[in-house]
């Protein structure tokens, strides 16, 4: 039976206390990063307008800060195994070529099925805001229709049911990334794919978790206090993970023993 939330939370207090001035600094280190890419495609954007801040903002995001994110959570869940490492861990799959590879790679992946799977969501809102939009009337030459504006009720109901589902589909790969940084030689497609799998199982204990979080995820909006809550919010992820795996896997060798076949020395 899967651990539930205040478990959990709990377990993943008492890994923090252990070394919580290491884990302020990781925190510190991924909160300034983000703030400094921030600042860069500012820079940026005063050259090459709204579209390259956000182009320059998102390659910035995938090739710098998820690679790093990782790094945080490789950190977080040794740390859960009572490893004391360096904070320049977070750094780890910037270390070598081939990790850094493999990393991007993971994060690809998600990314392809966040955007493949938010586009067709999606794709209703756009439909209707585009038909809502003067513009395109303005493009016909056609005055705007009244009823028009009874679609923007519309597009905002079909927006939260986007975003909901968006939510409870990617749900399915929200161990990807505990599973990549477990193992130094898993590929990244089976880490998803296995996520996939145990996710079926607990995907809904870790939404019931993360909705717990909301105050501390309401108080983390003035940014500060992340230096604090976000070691909890990563270290939990990783002890809700660990329990999830190692469930997935006490049931797995259950069934393995019920299916394999046995022999006694007097059968053969």
């Amino acid at each position: 039976m899967l651990a539930p939330s205040p478990v959990v939370k709990k377990v993943a207090k008492d890994a923090l206390k252990k070394d919580y001035v290491k884990s302020m600094v990781v925190s510190c280190i991924l909160i300034f990063a983000f703030f400094i890419i921030m600042l860069t495609s500012s820079l940026i954007s005063v050259f090459a307008g709204e579209v390259g801040y956000y182009v320059s903002f998102g390659f910035m995001l995938y090739l710098g800060l998820a690679p790093l994110a990782l790094g945080a959570l490789c950190f977080f869940r040794r740390l859960t195994f009572e490893q004391n490492d360096s904070v320049l861990i977070i750094f780890r799959y910037f270390s070598s070529a081939d990790e850094y590879k493999r990393a991007v790679y993971l994060i690809s992946i998600l990314t392809v099925k966040l955007f493949s799977v938010g586009f067709v969501l999606f794709l209703p809102c756009i439909i209707v805001y585009i038909l809502s939009s003067e513009k395109l009337y303005k493009l016909l030459g056609v005055a705007l229709p009244h009823w028009t504006s009874n679609l923007w009720t519309l597009n905002s109901f079909l927006v939260i049911i986007a975003l909901l589902g968006l939510v409870f589909i990617m749900l399915k790969y929200y161990l990807s990334a505990l599973i990549f940084v477990s193992s130094d030689d898993i590929d990244p497609a089976e880490a998803v794919n296995m996520s996939t799998i145990i996710s079926k199982r607990t995907g809904a204990d870790f939404f019931g978790m993360s909705l717990s979080f909301i105050p501390w995820m309401l108080l983390s909006v003035l940014i500060a206090p992340l230096i604090f809550t976000l070691p909890y919010f990563i270290t939990s992820y990783c002890v809700h993970g660990r329990f999830a795996i190692t469930d997935y896997n006490i049931d797995v060798d259950k069934f393995n023993s019920n299916t394999t076949p046995s022999f006694s020395t007097d059968e053969i």
